[in-house]
């Protein structure tokens, strides 16, 4: 089974500075083996999109579920949280920086709890992060917002 990303060029949207644009819209997202049965299976889980007037649409399969996430215009560090104590604060930024590299950005450090630490992010959407470390290898787990439970996303080393 693949996944599908199904937009059409047939949308406008208004800018943070309102300014109407023409652009893309993200019809919806499944899971089917070809691009003609994604169509299909877009007709019958958004049936909403039924008689909507969209008739063009664009087909792309997904091929990482983690998607970079940058901005065009303001520069962020990835980082925003203060910290007093010195070694809290250099595991912390290991950790940012292994965040930043498996995906997520604009992470802030909640707290450290135990062995684990604790952060806020973006992957594909808002979400919770939970760093676990011991000794030099690190495990990364996320939860989106609303979720019951963290969900294990890799191994990692500190170094």
């Amino acid at each position: 089974m693949n996944h599908w990303i199904i937009i059409t060029p047939e949308g406008i949207t208004t800018s943070p500075t309102d300014v109407m644009n023409d652009n893309f819209q993200v019809l919806g997202f499944v899971d089917a083996i070809s691009e003609v049965d994604a169509v299909e299976k877009l007709k019958q889980e958004y049936q909403y999109l039924n008689g909507s007037g969209f008739d063009e649409v664009w087909i792309y399969q997904i091929r990482n579920s983690r998607p970079l996430i940058t901005f065009l215009e303001k520069e962020r560090s990835g980082t925003n949280y203060e910290i007093e104590d010195g070694m809290e604060r250099e595991i912390v930024e290991k950790i940012t920086n292994i965040l930043i590299q498996i995906g997520y950005s604009d992470l802030v450090y909640d707290y450290c709890s135990d062995d684990s630490y604790h952060f806020e992010g973006y992957s594909d959407a808002f979400q919770e992060i939970r760093v676990d470390v011991e000794g030099e290898k690190i495990e990364v787990y996320d939860r989106y917002l609303g979720e019951k439970h963290f969900v294990y996303s890799g191994n990692f080393k500190l170094n």
